[in-house]
């Protein structure tokens, strides 16, 4: 069954459209556009929106990365696996992949590219941040405002404008329109301290399918087009405005006060054992060097570790009414008791559990805080399956610690 909800269609939506599909002298010649999405690009949306901006005469760099949200994009944080799609298009180019090791940053991408213009569409990733229970929702909302900014900030550095692309209205109950509102108010409020310009969706959007019926988000092929559509027909008049740049102005803004820059990488690492600097380990004995790991590279490898954890912290499904899919994987903290093989370099480890399959409570998410347990684990990055499983990770972020999941050679 088709995925469809409602999306509102003004009679004037149809004479901007058409504006954008022979307007292409809008555009002046030249103009390079860097397109970052997440999820909702890859299918529909995400089509029509690129081949409306190729037709208006831009050069255009498109990189999508199902599941991505800023933590993946920004430089501060560390390389992120995307296994639920990934799309990359240049005026040369394109790939199509299932699975990428690593999402490129957008730093790296600015670089590459040098785009005049950043159109970001992003968002719904950010809803578990704003509602996380781990912190006060204070905290939350810093947090959020905290990444648009940073992403807004590595723009501006490098001279261009952005162009944001708010989330679409999701079901309300799947998140509640309060929190809608509240995210689009914050990244509206932070993409205007860096002078950008933002597409509010939920203002020509509205979900109606039944949820959980439907995951409550993510929007059929014909609304996804006509949504396009929309953000295409308002790009060309943001276009019109902002397409020349015979001479680029640098854009200087000031992040909002008590930001804090991201950690230089030579500062302490709270997730280290005491006294072991860098990723040095304690001496496997009498006598012997310390042992010298490179975590991306234990990471690559897919590396196994045993280690003997107690829990400390854990994400959780109360209902299963929130589960829009069969199976979930909950993101669960535990303080390293022992470490059998000696390989894993810190006092705390992150692992996704099956904590929901076939719409079912596993033991896994019957743990209790305080519970021990030994446990062989490699990076969930190996089993690219589980990716695709919805994952519920209500943690304080912490982007030191790679995720590991239980082995299943075992």
């Amino acid at each position: 069954m088709r995925v469809s909800s409602k999306i509102f269609r003004p009679v004037f939506a149809i004479a901007a459209v058409a504006g954008f599909q022979l307007g292409a002298d809008a555009a002046t010649a030249g103009n390079r556009v860097l397109f970052l999405g997440d999820s909702f690009s890859m299918g529909a949306f995400g089509q029509v929106l690129d081949s409306r901006m190729r037709e208006s005469g831009i050069d255009l760099f498109t990189v999508v990365a199902g599941g991505a949200s800023p933590y993946y994009w920004l430089k501060a944080y560390q390389p992120l696996p995307c296994a639920i799609g990934y799309w990359q298009k240049t005026p040369a180019n394109e790939k199509r992949l299932g699975y990428v090791r690593a999402v490129p940053k957008i730093e790296d991408l600015m670089d590459e590219y040098e785009p005049e213009i950043v159109v970001i569409q992003t968002g719904v990733n950010l809803y578990a941040t704003l509602r996380s229970k781990r912190r006060p929702h204070d905290e939350n909302r810093q947090e959020v405002r905290g990444l648009i900014e940073q992403m807004c900030g590595a723009i501006a550095e490098r001279e261009a404008k952005s162009y944001w692309i708010l989330p679409p209205h999701s079901h309300e109950n799947r998140y509640p329109g309060d929190l809608q509102e509240e995210l689009a108010v914050i990244m509206k409020e932070a993409v205007k301290e860096y002078n950008g310009a933002v597409f509010e969706s939920r203002k020509v959007t509205h979900f109606d399918d039944p949820y959980p019926a439907t995951d409550g988000i993510h929007y059929g092929p014909e609304d996804s087009r006509q949504w396009a559509e929309r953000v295409a027909a308002d790009f060309q008049v943001y276009l019109r405005i902002n397409g020349s740049y015979a001479s680029r102005v640098p854009i200087r803004a000031t992040p909002i006060a008590g930001l804090a820059p991201p950690p230089a990488e030579t500062a302490a690492n709270p997730n280290l054992p005491e006294g072991n600097p860098g990723l040095a380990l304690p001496p496997a004995g009498e006598g012997a060097e310390p042992i010298k790991v490179d975590l991306n590279e234990l990471v690559r490898q897919g590396a196994k570790v045993e280690l003997d954890l107690r829990l400390v912290a854990k994400s959780e499904i109360k209902s299963l009414v929130d589960v829009p899919y069969q199976n979930a994987l909950g993101v669960f903290e535990y303080e390293v008791v022992k470490d059998r093989l000696g390989n894993y370099p810190f006092k705390k480890i992150r692992v996704a559990h099956g904590i929901v399959f076939h719409r079912h409570h596993t033991g896994a998410a019957r743990r209790e805080i305080g519970d021990t347990i030994a446990l062989r684990l490699v990076p969930l990055a190996k089993y690219p399956s589980l990716q695709t499983w919805q994952t519920v990770d209500d943690l304080t972020p912490n982007f030191d610690l790679p995720l590991y999941t239980p082995t299943l050679d075992d």
